[in-house]
């Protein structure tokens, strides 16, 4: 996946969890950022330890969540999680860690996938982007939250950040298109993207691919 790894830790995941988060990043306005009609299954891509259950139970009472994560040991700490405090229509679920990360066949397609602070971790997030947008049928939205490239005295440093601007040039290079973007507070982004018209689903040659995109990466 990524060589970033400040998202390993232990720290970190609890600082992902506390009230100064829900202070800088208000989940209230994340919802009414993004246009969240028609959902049944919602993945929360990279859901850590959870900080945004409790608000989909809130927002969408009968909406099934399928929490993805790499870290077997977050998705034990979430299970105990779910079992102490009751969490209904909620499933834990480890995906390997990969740079083109598609979803388990044996999930529902979800109408969206939500990557909260997640996608700023892969070492190339327009090909992360492409294998999600994959894990879906035409139509399907893909929902990012990420640091804006700001120095904020908390969270990953600047370096490890990708800027709105960087975030939206890699998914269009992915033929990818961007139907909504914006700052949601002084230290976050949001955007919404979907396929664009060009984008063509099945299967390709990832191995082809790589160097290409390594240096759409770069520039």
């Amino acid at each position: 996946m990524s060589e970033t790894e400040y998202y390993r830790s232990q720290s970190y995941q609890e600082y992902l969890l506390s009230s100064h988060r829900r202070e800088v990043c208000p989940p209230e306005d994340v919802y009414a950022f993004f246009n969240w009609k028609g959902l049944n299954n919602l993945v929360d891509f990279g859901s850590g330890l959870g900080f945004y259950f409790n608000e989909f139970r809130k927002w969408f009472p009968h909406v099934w969540i399928w929490a993805a994560e790499c870290q077997q040991e977050i998705i034990d700490m979430v299970l105990r999680r779910k079992l102490m405090e009751g969490i209904e229509q909620l499933t834990p679920f480890h995906m390997d860690q990969s740079d083109h990360p598609l979803l388990p066949e044996w999930v529902p397609v979800p109408e969206i996938i939500f990557a909260s602070l997640s996608l700023s971790t892969f070492p190339n997030p327009g090909l992360a982007m492409d294998g999600l947008i994959r894990s879906m049928k035409a139509g399907g939205r893909l929902f990012i939250i990420d640091w804006s490239k700001t120095e904020s005295g908390f969270g990953p440093k600047i370096n490890e950040k990708i800027s709105m601007d960087k975030m939206k040039f890699l998914a269009e290079e992915y033929k990818l298109e961007v139907t909504k973007s914006g700052r949601i507070s002084e230290h976050f982004y949001g955007m919404e993207v979907r396929a664009s018209s060009n984008f063509i689903y099945g299967y390709y040659d990832l191995k082809e691919e790589e160097d290409e995109d390594t240096a759409v990466f770069k520039q």
